[in-house]
C-alpha cells in the first residue's frame, strides 16, 4: 500500500520553462506529463535551438526584422517561440551568450509570455512595443525558432522522461 500526505506545494516556472511546456503540450496532445522548469539559460538556449526545432530568421542575420512589422511578421506564425538574447564577454561557463527571455507568438507582435520567474511574477500577453521596452533591440539579439512537430529528434529536455 501507498502513504500519501497532503500539503500544499508551490510550482514555479521561468519564462523559457513556461514556453517550451506550452510547445510539449501542443505537440503531444495525449501525455500526461507536466514539465515545470526553471533551467538555467544555457541548457534552455541548447533546447531551443537543438534539432526540435527549426530557425525562422534572426536579428543577428537581419536586423531590418527589429523596425519592420511588416518583414519581421511575414515569415513567423503563432506558437513560434521568440529568443531573446545577449553575449557578455567571456564567462566563467565558457559560453558569451546569455539567454534572457522567451516568449510565445500569438498574432502579429503580439506575445504571450511569463514575464520572469517566481509565483508572483504574471504571465501575460505583451506587445512587440512592450517586449522593445524590455529588451532594448540596441542591447538585445532577437530569434524566431519554430517547433518541429512530431519530431524523432525532438530531445527530452531538462531531465524528463523519454
Amino acid at each position: 500500500t501507498r502513504k500519501y500526505t497532503e500539503q500544499e506545494v508551490l510550482l514555479t516556472s521561468n519564462c523559457w520553462g513556461f514556453a517550451w511546456e506550452v510547445l510539449f503540450q501542443a505537440d503531444n496532445a495525449d501525455t500526461s506529463a507536466l514539465t515545470i522548469s526553471t533551467a538555467d539559460p544555457t541548457s534552455a538556449w541548447r533546447q531551443f535551438t537543438g534539432p526540435g526545432f527549426d530557425l525562422v530568421q534572426s536579428s543577428r542575420t537581419q536586423p531590418k526584422l527589429l523596425t519592420d512589422a511588416s518583414l519581421r511578421n511575414r515569415k513567423i506564425k503563432g506558437g513560434d517561440v521568440l529568443l531573446i538574447w545577449h553575449t557578455n564577454p567571456s564567462t566563467t561557463s565558457g559560453s558569451d551568450l546569455y539567454l534572457d527571455h522567451v516568449a510565445t507568438l500569438l498574432d502579429d507582435d503580439v506575445y504571450y509570455e511569463k514575464s520572469g520567474s517566481g509565483d508572483r511574477v504574471p504571465f501575460r500577453v505583451n506587445t512587440w512595443d512592450g517586449l522593445t521596452a524590455n529588451f532594448p533591440p540596441s542591447v538585445f539579439f532577437w530569434e524566431w525558432r519554430r517547433l518541429v512537430r512530431n519530431n524523432s529528434l525532438s530531445p527530452s529536455v531538462y531531465g524528463s522522461a523519454q
